[in-house]
């Protein structure tokens, strides 16, 4: 039972845009609202895609730059944090928060299309 949670667990980290697809999917028919149904697909995406990219870089490099990702969430935070000030509006963690992480989510996304477009070409060029 654990290998079959441990192996549908490495193929959602693997490709992340199941796990984007399942919840979009499923929220629709819950809700019947597209919009929330699309928001909590890309909310559930994100986390999958920090673990994806991590896994990336440990195929293609041989080490872990989780660090980078982690300073790529604070930076957005503090980006958002400063935008929001100066435009007086009102200062909460939770819009921060939620404005970064789907900030992230486009971020993530398109590092993970490069990573992979460059670990395919990097594996052919190899051979």
């Amino acid at each position: 039972m654990a290998s079959i949670v441990g192996a549908i667990i490495a193929t959602l980290i693997t490709v992340p845009y199941i796990v984007f697809f399942l919840v979009n999917k499923s929220m629709l028919k819950l809700t019947k609202k597209r919009r929330k149904a699309f928001k909590a697909g890309v909310d559930c995406t994100t986390l999958f895609l920090f673990l994806a990219i991590e896994r990336m870089t440990m195929e293609i490099w041989g080490q872990s730059y989780y660090w980078i990702l982690l300073l790529m969430f604070l930076f957005g935070c503090l980006l958002f944090t400063y935008v929001i000030w100066k435009n007086d509006l009102d200062l909460s963690i939770g819009k921060i928060l939620r404005l970064n992480w789907r900030l992230q989510f486009l971020v993530l996304s398109i590092g993970y299309f490069s990573l992979m477009t460059y670990g395919i070409i990097s594996r052919i060029l190899d051979i």
